[in-house]
């Protein structure tokens, strides 16, 4: 509080002089300055917001000072929702006009004043003139508000929609994981899906955090975090962690329930195509892609693994696909036989012919040979074996 009066009263008493487009501001502010009540003193405010010119932001400040120096003054009911009005008012023209020198009085604006509206537009305007200095605490506010709601459930939700904007705005890493949490936690949709609108654009690369929220949090939340890892601008090489860690975590996690099977296996399926999406290669995928294919959740985590490694071409990715085929055509001869079947070796002859890896051919003249085959798969492997180098 006494930094509060000490602002006022040296802008007060020192006279400061303001730099105007014309007098007219001048003249609002001395009115602002002269109001005996508060409905004068919103009109006032709402005369210089109407100017339209930054010249005025130091008078907003001075006056919002003066507001907080004077709260204890308005007890009515109809000051006090008329004392929150004016507050937001003030605090959203000196975040449109990026006054960071307001900066200290609008955080008091979110630990003094009770308006919960009125704490929203002042967090939204420390976004807006990217006062950084305030990001730990916003984050810090936010999570606490993602764990559960207070007594008053709207009016931390309102509060939390602007940590929420104002975290997108302040692009600072430390509300990448509060964000997250935003999104799935009891907020309303709006909330809700105001935090996965803005949780893309506060880090470029989110990896570190993603990765965090795989090996940690619950099936969902998993799957949650690798769809962000999918749009977010991270580079390739960093993506691929991700996936690839999404993969041995969705492959190691024993599912208490179908409901958790089917989570993991989606995040598996998520991750496999972010493989395929962006070319993957190298020997470290194939391991989890022979799991998936072995052990998958339905056919088409399944044939998502052909796929991911026929993209990938290595020697590791052929020699796994032509141990399948030979494996099928095994079971073929022995008469081991479905629809099922017959549609995976298609696939895995398809895929194996991608690769254009020469460790392939036996698989196909194996199948060739096998008259047991349909014509389709026989025609399959016969093309595959002529594309190979």
């Amino acid at each position: 509080m006494k930094r509060i009066i000490s602002f006022a009263l040296a802008l007060l008493l020192t006279g400061a002089v303001f730099a105007f487009a014309d007098e007219e501001a001048e003249v609002y502010r001395q009115i602002y300055l002269g109001a005996e009540g508060l409905q004068q003193k919103h009109g006032a405010a709402l005369s210089l917001i109407e100017l339209k010119d930054r010249g005025i932001a130091p008078v907003l400040a001075e006056a919002l000072g003066e507001l907080l120096l004077n709260q204890n003054s308005y007890l009515e009911p109809s000051e006090k929702e008329l004392y929150g009005r004016t507050v937001r008012m003030l605090a959203v023209a000196l975040g449109e006009f990026k006054y960071n020198e307001a900066a200290s009085l609008l955080w008091d604006v979110v630990q003094q004043v009770s308006d919960p509206l009125a704490k929203s537009e002042a967090i939204l305007a420390l976004g807006k003139m990217r006062a950084a200095d305030y990001a730990e605490r916003i984050a810090l506010m936010l999570r606490n508000f993602d764990i559960a709601p207070g007594l008053d459930r709207q009016a931390d939700e309102k509060i939390a929609y602007g940590c929420i904007v104002a975290l997108e705005k302040l692009k600072d890493p430390r509300g990448y994981m509060p964000v997250f949490y935003s999104m799935d936690s009891w907020y309303t949709l709006r909330v809700r899906q105001q935090a996965e609108r803005s949780l893309p654009n506060i880090v470029a690369d989110p990896t570190d955090s993603i990765k965090e929220l795989l090996r940690n949090e619950t099936a969902d939340r998993k799957l949650l975090a690798l769809k962000q890892n999918a749009i977010s601008q991270a580079a390739a090489p960093r993506k691929l962690e991700a996936a690839l860690l999404a993969l041995d975590i969705g492959q190691a996690t024993l599912p208490h329930d179908r409901t958790e099977a089917k989570t993991l296996g989606d995040l598996r399926k998520l991750a496999i195509r972010t493989l395929i999406g962006l070319q993957s290669k190298g020997e470290e995928p194939v391991t989890y892609l022979v799991l998936s294919y072995n052990n998958g959740f339905d056919d088409e985590e399944r044939l998502l693994a052909l796929q991911a490694m026929g993209t990938n071409g290595g020697d590791g990715a052929a020699g796994a696909l032509r141990d399948i085929i030979l494996k099928l055509d095994r079971d073929q001869k022995a008469g081991l036989t479905d629809e099922t079947r017959n549609r995976m070796a298609k696939a895995a002859i398809e895929n194996a012919g991608i690769t254009k890896n020469k460790l392939v051919r036996s698989a196909f003249l194996a199948v060739i040979s096998n008259d047991k085959w349909s014509g389709g798969i026989i025609l399959a492997a016969q093309n595959a074996a002529k594309a190979l180098p």
